[in-house]
């Protein structure tokens, strides 16, 4: 025999399904989300990211400094990562946001036993912890200054990679300059290696000048054999920085090199480096976040509160309504680990800010006087070369006569050769002593103050 449900629960199963559907409806699902199994590097720099109309990059017509770096910023692998990894900070700012859920407490008594005029007892209760209301100010602060301190430590990675780009086109510029220059040099070689080689079959030459022939003829094949290796890694790296595949070909173009840089004026933009410097700028966001973190431990400190409002039955079918309040009382903890953990980590915070501008200050400085030193040396060279190339012009007639021995005309070809690699390599210093000087002091490309001579007190 079947009992009747009674009216009052058939009425209150509706009301239950759509209470645990309305709870239901507020969670989130689960998509799984398979790895890559691809490289994900472009062919060709046509198949990157467009450019903006204020920067078209024509690839054919070679890559300048400027599109280098606009290439990797856009298309870098490890940016494309971190641009990910800020997605982490901005998802804990909206959980420091959300407000805490209400606490529902129920419980259901049976009695045992043959007592007449019991029933079943029950219990509902609703409660809210107040702590987090408290803190909420201090803790979305936090959490506000961590997401501008990714968003700067984004902006200081992107001027990094920018830099290093444009260190590797500059790197791969040279070394292709330098191997044009061996390779002019291996077929004036090979030239008179076949020419002594030839004459010493036909008796008119000796064996030494022959010899020191093929030397000099084997010694630039093994220079350009090092430098082919160089050019060869320093491609592979910087298609890796601008997101390119292995085999895709890139064509560098350089523009002039611009005037030095003033010293004073450069040693002026230091004091106002830690204004500027995306990384500088994100420590100091990251300080700010530390103290609403130190602050949000000290308001946790004081008795946590939670508030509830009670619905009751008991077994003797007498009902009530109730108001409860828990209270935390900081006896022992106080919270003070939280708060002395937070405090240690300001003050490690406030000596690593200071680290990093104090080593800011002596890598600029350093820069600025190495930007000397290679101006110097550029000048030195400067005077001397063209006249070292006319001694190796007349050395190659007078060798071709007889007039010298092989080993001093080899001697004097092989330092114009050397002494031509030093000037390219040197410029090559420069240029980027120049980019490292625009990162580290946070100018735009073309910030830096300039002047046709660095004074001789800087020298």
């Amino acid at each position: 025999m079947r009992h009747p449900v009674p009216t009052g629960q058939c009425r209150r199963l509706p009301v239950l399904a759509a209470l645990i559907a309305f709870l239901l409806s507020g969670c989130t699902g689960y998509q799984p989300k398979p790895l890559a199994q691809n490289v994900d590097l472009a062919a060709s720099v046509d198949q990157l990211g467009a450019p903006e109309p204020a920067d078209e990059i024509k690839p054919t017509e070679g890559l300048s400094l400027t599109d280098v770096a606009i290439i990797a910023v856009r298309n870098n692998p490890d940016l494309k990562a971190q641009r990910k990894r800020l997605g982490v900070t901005q998802a804990h700012l909206f959980s420091a946001g959300l407000l805490p859920d209400p606490q529902l407490s129920a419980s259901l008594d049976h009695p045992t036993g043959s007592v007449p005029g019991t029933v079943n007892a029950f219990g509902l209760g609703l409660g809210y912890d107040i702590m987090p209301l408290i803190n909420r100010g201090a803790r979305l602060d936090s959490a506000k200054q961590a997401v501008l301190q990714a968003d700067l430590e984004l902006l200081w990675q992107e001027w990094q990679v920018a830099q290093q780009a444009r260190s590797l086109a500059l790197r791969l510029f040279s070394q292709q300059r330098q191997t044009t220059l061996l390779k002019e040099m291996k077929d004036l070689c090979l030239q008179r290696y076949q020419r002594s080689h030839k004459a010493l079959e036909q008796g008119n030459l000796t064996l030494a000048v022959a010899g020191t022939d093929l030397t000099a003829l084997l010694d630039s094949l093994s220079q350009i054999n090092q430098l082919e290796q160089a050019v060869n890694e320093t491609r592979h790296a910087l298609n890796l920085v601008l997101g390119l595949a292995p085999g895709a070909s890139l064509k560098v173009r350089m523009e002039p090199l611009p005037p030095l840089p003033d010293s004073q004026s450069l040693h002026r933009e230091i004091e106002t480096m830690p204004q500027r410097r995306p990384d500088l700028l994100a420590l100091q966001a990251g300080y700010r976040s530390q103290e609403s973190k130190v602050r949000a431990a000290i308001l946790s400190q004081f008795p946590s509160l939670n508030i509830g409002i009670n619905r009751a039955r008991d077994t003797g079918d007498l009902s009530t309504n109730g108001l409860s309040i828990g209270l935390n009382l900081p006896l022992f903890s106080a919270n003070k680990g939280v708060i002395a953990i937070e405090r240690a980590t300001r003050e490690q915070l406030h000596q690593e800010y200071q680290a990093r501008l104090d080593r800011a200050a002596v890598d600029v400085d350093k820069l600025i006087r190495l930007q000397a030193i290679v101006v110097t040396q550029q000048r030195t060279l400067d005077t001397y070369l063209p006249t070292l190339k006319q001694m190796v012009v007349k050395g190659r007639e007078a060798y071709q006569r007889g007039d010298i021995d092989a080993m001093t005309f080899i001697n004097m070809e092989t330092t114009w050769i050397k002494e031509r690699q030093e000037r390219i390599s040197l410029e090559q210093m420069q240029r980027e002593n120049l980019l490292a000087l625009q990162t580290l002091l946070a100018l735009p490309e073309n910030g830096i103050p300039k002047q046709a001579d660095i004074p001789e007190g800087d020298k």
